[in-house]
């Protein structure tokens, strides 16, 4: 009788912690264009399943962020993920980031969510660091300032 009350108890914890906790916009994307922006509920099963998409072993090539409202991106070798709004929005972006290490300002589409433009000048971040570019991300028609820099 003790082991069938465990039983039950426990998988009402498991049902609890998968309940619904948030709403969000989300982009279906290809490549650069985005195929249909919808809104979906996200439960917390559901953003392990979408940060499990970034696997263990792909590496992060570079990493930007800034505050204000706090945001960041990481860039893989064929991917982008874009964390915004102090983590209420995120998108994952098939993408080749090949191109990063050129010297050259970099303009990044997002389809009709927006654009990352990754200029090849110094920035002063937040924390007092020196990072290696300044990052300008628009997404959804708001603009977010920061800084970024190549993993090491």
């Amino acid at each position: 009788m003790k082991k069938i009350i465990f039983l039950i108890a426990t998988v009402c914890v498991v049902i609890s912690c998968t309940q619904v906790n948030s709403t969000s916009d989300k982009s279906i994307t290809k490549g650069e264009d985005t195929l249909a922006d919808v809104n979906v509920s996200l439960s917390k099963m559901d953003l392990v399943e979408e940060l499990a998409n970034v696997k263990d072993n792909d590496e992060v090539l570079f990493k930007a962020s800034g505050s204000e409202p706090g945001w960041f991106a990481e860039f893989y070798n064929k991917k982008i993920r874009l964390v915004v709004d102090y983590g209420k929005d995120s998108v994952i972006i098939e993408h080749n980031n090949d191109g990063l290490t050129k010297k050259e300002d970099q303009k990044i589409s997002l389809g009709k969510a927006g654009e990352i433009l990754i200029q090849h000048k110094s920035c002063n971040a937040i924390s007092g660091e020196v990072a290696e570019r300044s990052v300008t991300v628009v997404y959804k028609s708001k603009q977010y300032q920061g800084c970024g820099s190549f993993n090491k």
